[in-house]
């Protein structure tokens, strides 16, 4: 062989052993493995497994197989996947693994005995949480000095300059017996005094306090005539509230949520949505999940039942029930998505302010970030995935007037509980549940 057809002869070895080098690169990074038993290339699947805490134990069909965080390589199947560490609740799930395709497994794991701490002291009530979920307002009593008592707003994301506490007003009036209303910016709370007769319902007074502020009782003024005003002005900015959040869901569901579903509350990062139909309806075939590569293997429900509660998953066009939700009052929220053209002073007409953002006020359920929900019961506080499964019960504390919410930070839980108290005292307490 001449030295011209030999160099031709290993250039061509070149360009052939890389040319097969790039296809086995490309199928191995595909996932496919070499199977020794069956003599054969066959494709896997990548497991990606993330948890809070990390370095939690990954059990995998009863066998351990490694910790968080960590990704494996698993013949196409379904796996049940336990993650479990030393003093939090364990998580389970049924996990479909599909050659050349990524399934998640991102879990959060909560702690079987929380840490507790008080956040108020002597005698809490009449608890009400702010739009955004950072400002919680309370009414204090039973202090040792009574200048200390009064209406008072907690800062659940830290005050650098100061103390978290800040007491809005004195004790001369007894809030604890007043429908509390946060503004949809937060600055003002709405303060109606009524009384309930065998018939009806009668606003006795109004004020309208300042939430950055001491307000002088002094300098209060009876706000009932403005009434209709303060509700107009606080229904437009709800409406546009509510609307941006509305846009960002297919038609279909926008039009059950305005016009075939009370007591919509969506997540903080507005990606899902739990609510209750007033009718049985049954959603279309879910073509959004069609377009997806892999989603939630949690199996749906898209026949709706009334008065049920479910939750709508915006990315992958999926819809879960969720039973452990239900009603707690007689109000249900009707979503607000324009103002009343001729507001009245009347009080089904401010309990609808309320509801707009407090969940608590009309079902049992809140959002804890947005891929939990928190549920309270006779059994306790229950934090459940949102397409409900691995419910955990946090704690058997009783919870006063159903009041219970997650810091921003999803750290932490804030409850109105006589928790290590007389039975007959309740006070704010934060679990820790990280």
């Amino acid at each position: 062989m001449n030295p011209k057809t030999k160099r031709l002869v290993i250039n061509l070895l070149i360009v052939l052993v890389l040319v097969i080098g790039t296809a086995v690169a490309i199928q191995f990074a595909k996932g496919y493995r070499p199977n020794i038993q069956d003599r054969a290339i066959q494709g896997t699947g990548l497991l990606s497994l993330t948890s809070y805490p990390k370095d939690s134990r990954v059990i995998i069909n009863d066998r351990l197989t490694t910790v968080t965080d960590d990704k494996l390589y698993l013949t196409p199947g379904n796996y049940t996947i336990k993650i479990e560490k030393d003093g939090f609740h364990p998580w389970t799930k049924s996990v479909p693994v599909r050659s050349e395709l990524v399934s998640s497994v991102d879990t959060r794991l909560f702690p079987i005995i929380p840490a507790t701490s008080p956040i108020t002291f002597y005698q809490a009530d009449n608890a009400s949480v702010n739009p955004e979920g950072t400002k919680i307002a309370y009414v204090l009593s039973h202090t040792p000095v009574s200048a200390d008592s009064g209406l008072y707003v907690y800062s659940l994301t830290g005050n650098l300059l100061g103390s978290q506490n800040l007491q809005i007003t004195d004790s001369e009036r007894d809030y604890s017996k007043a429908l509390l209303i946060w503004s949809p910016d937060s600055s003002q709370i709405l303060a109606v005094f009524f009384e309930t007769t065998k018939t009806s319902e009668r606003i006795i007074s109004s004020h309208l306090l300042s939430t950055r502020s001491m307000n002088q009782s002094r300098n209060f003024t009876d706000v009932t005539y403005r009434l209709p005003l303060i509700i107009s002005e606080w229904q437009n900015q709800l409406a546009k509230i509510n609307q941006s959040s509305l846009t960002l869901y297919p038609k279909f569901m926008t039009d059950i949520f305005i016009q075939k579903a009370v007591n919509v509350y969506f997540s903080p990062d507005k990606e899902r949505v739990f609510y209750s139909p007033l009718e049985d309806i049954s959603l279309p075939e879910n073509t959004v999940g069609k377009t997806l590569p892999n989603i939630n293997s949690t199996p749906e429900t898209r026949n709706l039942t009334k008065d049920a509660y479910y939750v709508y998953d915006l990315k992958e066009g999926t819809n879960y029930q969720f039973r452990l939700s239900q009603d707690t009052t007689e109000s249900a929220k009707v979503i607000i998505t324009a103002s009343d053209s001729t507001p009245s002073a009347s009080l089904p007409l401010i309990k609808q302010l309320k509801a707009q953002t407090e969940s608590r006020y009309t079902t049992n359920t809140s959002w804890y970030g947005s891929r939990q929900l928190i549920t309270t019961s006779n059994e306790g506080v229950q934090i459940t995935d949102y397409d409900a499964i691995n419910p955990v019960t946090v704690t058997n504390a009783q919870i006063s007037s159903n009041f219970i919410v997650p810091s921003p930070d999803a750290s932490k839980l804030i409850l109105l509980t006589n928790i290590n108290q007389r039975i007959d005292t309740f006070n704010l307490m934060s679990f820790d549940l990280k």
